[in-house]
């Protein structure tokens, strides 16, 4: 069988899409995609299947960074995926992301103050995968979620007026993790990614951020770091100040898999938490034989982040490794996996919608 000629009826590969951010690491990041020993820097952060630019004000690498570039069969440059792939929308952005330090504090609209404010449909609720944890001066790796109870929105305010960061970050809730954890953040819950955690990061199709801290890594952040096209007040009141003790908040927001089907070498589950989203959905397969999946979306992002194997749709067959990743257009109605003797080929399948 000849593969289809229809670039759209192929998987969609993409070249590496590393975007600057405020923050440091990239050594866990790099190893995992296989480049070497790996280093941190200001590029912690792999974009994924994205057509959502970087906002990165004065910080730009250009006008299309945070975009992803087509892989062609050679390895040569392709076009923009944005460009490629017409009315085959996403709505979804995929990132990997690999902290050295902990990231300033911060909080992301919902869909209703993203219209209100930014003028924009997506708000960015995100989820938080951990691939994989590193000591860093000895710290455990840890995340910052949501207010503790009673915190004041008048006493948040001052701290960041002030800038005592020892007060912010005491106000939120910290939380261990270990590779294998997941959380869904929904907008507006305050959060910080502690140091030493690589992750998947599914969230809404938008890089809109309010972050109260003025330095992170080295770097000082300027206002519109901090506040975007926000005026502070304004930027403070998007923060969802009601309180919530450490275990109801882990009950609510911890993901955790439910099964679809199960058998023959494969697993395929969902990961949802308690409070669900209608921005995205995550599904993962498990697989140690050979399986044919015939997705009940339209199209999604496939996310190698386990084993080794191959892919086929279509008549083309693509090899696969952890940090692979792939565009699947409604023009593919099914996929066959196929793992390598002796591995367990994990594929995360991400979608926009319930």
């Amino acid at each position: 069988m000849q593969p289809a000629t229809d670039p759209l009826s192929l998987p969609l590969l993409f070249q590496p899409n590393r975007v600057w951010r405020c923050y440091t690491g990239g050594v866990l990041l790099d190893r995992f995609l296989g480049r070497g020993p790996g280093r941190d820097g200001y590029f912690p952060e792999e974009w994924l299947g994205s057509v959502t630019s970087a906002e990165n004000g004065e910080h730009s690498q250009g006008a299309d960074e945070g975009l992803s570039r087509l892989r062609r069969a050679d390895g040569a440059d392709g076009p923009l995926l944005r460009d490629a792939i017409g009315d085959e929308r996403l709505d979804v952005l995929c990132k990997f992301l690999d902290s050295a330090v902990r990231l300033p504090i911060q909080c992301h609209p919902d869909r209703a103050f993203a219209r209100e404010h930014y003028r924009s449909e997506h708000g960015k609720t995100e989820s938080w995968l951990i691939l994989d944890t590193r000591r860093i001066d000895g710290e455990e790796p840890y995340l910052l979620i949501g207010f503790k109870p009673g915190v004041a929105p008048e006493a948040f305010a001052r701290a960041v007026a002030v800038q005592d960061v020892a007060a912010l970050e005491g106000m939120l809730n910290r939380i261990p993790v270990k590779p294998g954890d997941a959380y869904l953040i929904p907008g507006r819950v305050p959060h910080a990614i502690g140091p030493g955690v690589l992750m998947l990061e599914v969230q809404e199709p938008s890089d809109w951020v309010v972050q109260v801290e003025r330095h992170c890594a080295g770097t000082r952040l300027t206002d519109q770091d901090m506040w975007g096209p926000l005026a502070p007040d304004v930027g403070l009141a998007c923060f969802d100040y009601r309180g919530e003790a450490l275990d109801a908040l882990t009950a609510r927001l911890a993901m955790r898999p439910t099964t679809i089907a199960s058998g023959g070498g494969v697993v395929h589950e969902r990961l949802e938490a308690r409070v669900r989203t209608d921005a995205f959905r995550i599904e993962r397969l498990r697989m140690t034989s050979r399986f044919t999946h015939r997705p009940d979306t339209p199209r999604h992002i496939g996310i190698v982040t386990g084993g080794s194997g191959r892919m086929t749709a279509n008549g083309a067959t693509v090899p696969l490794r952890a940090g692979e990743t792939f565009a699947i257009t409604s023009r593919i109605r099914e996929i066959a996996y196929e793992p390598d003797a002796g591995a367990t080929l994990t594929v995360h399948v991400i979608a926009s919608g319930a």
